[in-house]
């Protein structure tokens, strides 16, 4: 079966996706996102949303080589698991947006990559803090529209078609 581009574009997200998941979790110590969960005493919840959002990145992978109609209600719940992960990781960071600069810098630091003061200055404020979760928001739509918009592709031209 040929694969629309959309397709083609959804596999390269989950992909990504799946892989930086699974990078948070493994090298976890150096992550903001670990940082800001363990500042608010629920390490526990960090390991439990990142897991969740990992393993329905990667089943909607399979999925999109393996397209079945469950495979459609997958990826959208990946996208909506994500969106409450986002959402959840940046209303913690808000309550600690100094502690929250502080991690991603270190992060930064540790895996040997640059830190310019001038991007923290403009990143860790509400207002960029609002404005980024509200495009990645936008986002995760847009993705779950392409998803929703192939249909077809998860349940084919059989299941569309009147029974004689």
């Amino acid at each position: 079966m040929s694969r629309p581009k959309s397709i083609i574009l959804l596999i390269v997200w989950f992909l990504w996706a799946a892989g930086k998941d699974l990078d948070s979790l493994a090298r976890f110590s150096t992550t903001s996102d670990y940082y800001i969960y363990s500042s608010n005493s629920l390490a526990w919840l960090f390991f439990v949303l990142a897991g969740i959002v990992f393993l329905l990145n990667a089943a909607s992978v399979w999925y999109l080589f393996r397209p079945e109609p469950f495979g459609q209600k997958i990826l959208l719940i990946a996208l909506g698991t994500g969106i409450v992960y986002t959402l959840t990781t940046l209303g913690m960071a808000a309550t600690d947006i100094d502690g929250a600069r502080e991690a991603y810098a270190v992060g930064r630091e540790v895996r040997g990559l640059p830190v310019r003061e001038a991007a923290l200055d403009a990143i860790f404020t509400p207002r960029a803090m609002i404005i980024g979760g509200g495009l990645a928001v936008l986002v995760y739509l847009a993705l779950g529209g392409l998803v929703l918009r192939n249909k077809l592709f998860f349940f084919g031209p059989g299941e569309h078609a009147a029974e004689v």
